[in-house]
């Protein structure tokens, strides 16, 4: 993943780009001076993930050129290297923020190039807390971080481990308020106050002079996922949050399996995913967009019957 500070860059701004993409440049917010090599890149509004390799970064004079894939809308994301000094942001209209919903949109109907909005970095802030178990129960690999499981359920390559005690420390964030997306060992994906929509978490403050941020894991809804017809060998069923698309639940499914069980945060409504074998099927659909959403309930175990479109 190029969130790590060895990644070498893979992209510089050039004079014959053409797009579609946003031209802007990266400055120290404090002193206007430019910041090179670092990376920033382009995500659909309302979705969020780590790609493998960086598209592109700062080049020695602050310029950069981020390419999109196409037509539609995209949020800007500037990720400085795990050593860098500056902490990571959301490009707003006129500064850093830590919430998507406050990202200054770019939206696309032609293959053309935009001008950006300065990308404005300030140094890293440090956000401390405590994660503690349903009713004080012990943690075992608690984590916290700001991206979603990408949808093999790898977690994202800069979460935080949570110590024996239930303290974490996230040190590479710009000094905004932030969503923290937090997991443990019997417990579903949860985001800060108690959501699976990223967009409704409650925000935490990265400050430093701000009190510990406390958060006690809720324990979920037992969903059982049930196939008509096997897949021919091992597979995957991913839970999507059906506004955000982040992966909110994954789980394995053996090998002529017809049955699934997960425990997932209640009180969103999900999509459901099953990379069966080498074939992808979405329950009620064809895609993301077509399939059945369905509601996760806080009135104990349900089960859902997945249904392909004839």
């Amino acid at each position: 993943m190029f969130a790590g500070a060895t990644i070498a860059p893979q992209a510089y701004a050039t004079t014959d780009f053409t797009g579609p993409g946003i031209r802007t440049s990266v400055i120290d917010a404090a002193t206007g001076e430019p910041v090179a090599d670092i990376c920033v890149f382009a995500v659909p509004v309302f979705t969020f993930s780590f790609a493998d390799v960086c598209p592109t970064r700062s080049d020695s004079r602050g310029r950069v050129n981020v390419p999109v894939p196409g037509t539609g809308s995209y949020n800007l994301f500037a990720l400085p290297d795990s050593g860098s000094r500056y902490g990571a942001q959301w490009v707003g209209q006129t500064g850093g923020t830590g919430t998507q919903k406050e990202a200054r949109w770019f939206t696309f109907t032609a293959d053309e190039v935009k001008p950006g909005p300065t990308i404005r970095l300030d140094d890293r802030s440090v956000v401390t807390g405590v994660l503690t178990g349903s009713d004080d129960a012990a943690l075992a690999n608690g984590t916290v971080g700001i991206v979603a499981p990408v949808p093999d359920g790898s977690r994202d390559p800069r979460y935080s481990p949570v110590a024996e005690d239930g303290m974490f420390i996230i040190d590479w964030l710009g000094p905004y308020q932030w969503p923290l997306l937090f997991k443990a060992d019997g417990y579903p994906y949860q985001w800060s106050g108690h959501v699976g929509n990223r967009l409704r978490a409650a925000l935490v403050d990265v400050d430093v002079n701000a009190p510990p941020y406390q958060h006690e894991l809720e324990a979920g809804t037992s969903v059982t996922v049930e196939i008509a017809e096997a897949p021919a060998g091992p597979g995957r069923i991913v839970l999507h949050n059906a506004i955000t698309k982040d992966p909110v639940g994954v789980v394995e499914l053996d090998d002529a399996a017809t049955t699934a069980s997960l425990v997932v945060l209640p009180r969103q409504l999900v999509k459901i995913h099953c990379v069966c074998s080498a074939e992808h099927r979405w329950h009620g659909g064809t895609d993301f967009s077509s399939a059945t959403g369905e509601p996760i309930r806080t009135n104990g175990p349900q089960a859902v019957t997945f249904a392909q479109p004839s």
